[in-house]
C-alpha cells in the first residue's frame, strides 16, 4: 500500500521520457509578432502543422498527426461554443486553456493506464487591442505565456536556445516578409545545434541513421511544405487570419534562399 505512490511517481517520469524521446526528432514551428500582427509558421512532409482556431487564433503543433488533430477539433470546438454563447471578444487563448484543454491533457497524462499524447502546440492570438501573444502548451497540460514570440521543438535544449533568440530579436519593428525571414534562419539554426547535439550523443558512427529529416532551408524547401499563417490587425475584417498562398511562399523561398 506504502508502495503506490512511488510506483505512480515512477510511472509519470517513464511517461515524460517516453513522450518526449518521441517528439525528440521534431522540427521548430515558430510564432513571432511582426509590425501588423503575428504570425507562426512550420515545415511539415505532410499537410497539417498550422490551422486556424478563431478569427484571431492560430494553432501550430508538433508531434503525431491524430493528436493534434484531435486536440485541434478539441480547440474548434470550444472556441465556437464560447463565441456563441458569451461572445466573439471572450474567445482567448488562456480561456481556452485555463478552462478546458489543459485541464484535459494534465488528467490524460496523469491516468497511466491511458495512452499519452504526443504533441506539443503552440498558438497565437491577437487581443482586441491587436497585441500578439503567444502560449505553448504541452502534452501534461503545462502552458507558458510569451510576448514577443515562442518556439516548439521536440529537442528541449534546442527549444530553449532558440526561445532566448527570440527574446533577443525585436520583432514588433520587422514587415511581415523581414519577420518571417529571420524566423526561417532561425529555424535553421535550431535544426543545426539539434542535429550537433544528436550526433554527440549517438556518435559519428551512427550519423547517417538519425539524419532522416532536413535541416537547411535549401533542402526543407525541397523536400517539406512550409506553411505559413498571419494574424493581421490592419485587414480592415473581423478575421484577421489568413494562410499564405503558393505565390507568397515561393516569393518567400526566394529571399530566404538569398
Amino acid at each position: 500500500m506504502f508502495e503506490e505512490p512511488f510506483r505512480w511517481m515512477e510511472a509519470i517520469s517513464t511517461r515524460h521520457s517516453y513522450v518526449r524521446e518521441k517528439l525528440k526528432k521534431a522540427r521548430p514551428v515558430f510564432g513571432v509578432p511582426y509590425d501588423e500582427g503575428a504570425v507562426i509558421l512550420g515545415f511539415t512532409p505532410q499537410s497539417g502543422k498550422i490551422f486556424e482556431i478563431y478569427d484571431r487564433i492560430a494553432l501550430g503543433g508538433l508531434g503525431h498527426p491524430a493528436d493534434i488533430e484531435r486536440l485541434r477539433m478539441t480547440l474548434l470546438d470550444m472556441a465556437h461554443i464560447e463565441g456563441f454563447s458569451r461572445s466573439a471578444q471572450d474567445v482567448t487563448i488562456a480561456r481556452l486553456l485555463q478552462f478546458g484543454i489543459a485541464p484535459t491533457l494534465k488528467q490524460n497524462f496523469e491516468e497511466i493506464q491511458r495512452a499519452p499524447y504526443l504533441v506539443q502546440l503552440l498558438l497565437a492570438e491577437l487581443d482586441n487591442k491587436g497585441v500578439a501573444g503567444f502560449y505553448r502548451l504541452s502534452y501534461d497540460g503545462y502552458w507558458e505565456t510569451f510576448k514577443k514570440g515562442a518556439v516548439i521543438v521536440g529537442d528541449w535544449k534546442v527549444q530553449a536556445y532558440i526561445q532566448k533568440k527570440i527574446g533577443e530579436t525585436d520583432f514588433t519593428s520587422l514587415k511581415l516578409d523581414q519577420a518571417l525571414k529571420k524566423g526561417l534562419h532561425l529555424w535553421e539554426e535550431g535544426c543545426r545545434l539539434g542535429d550537433s547535439e544528436k550526433y554527440k550523443e549517438d556518435g559519428e558512427n551512427d550519423k547517417e541513421e538519425t539524419d532522416d529529416a532536413p535541416s537547411t532551408l535549401k533542402d526543407v524547401f525541397e523536400q517539406w511544405t512550409l506553411e505559413v499563417a498571419v494574424l493581421n490587425k490592419n485587414t480592415g475584417r473581423k478575421r484577421l487570419y489568413r494562410a499564405l498562398g503558393v505565390d507568397e511562399i515561393d516569393a518567400l523561398k526566394e529571399m530566404a534562399l538569398k
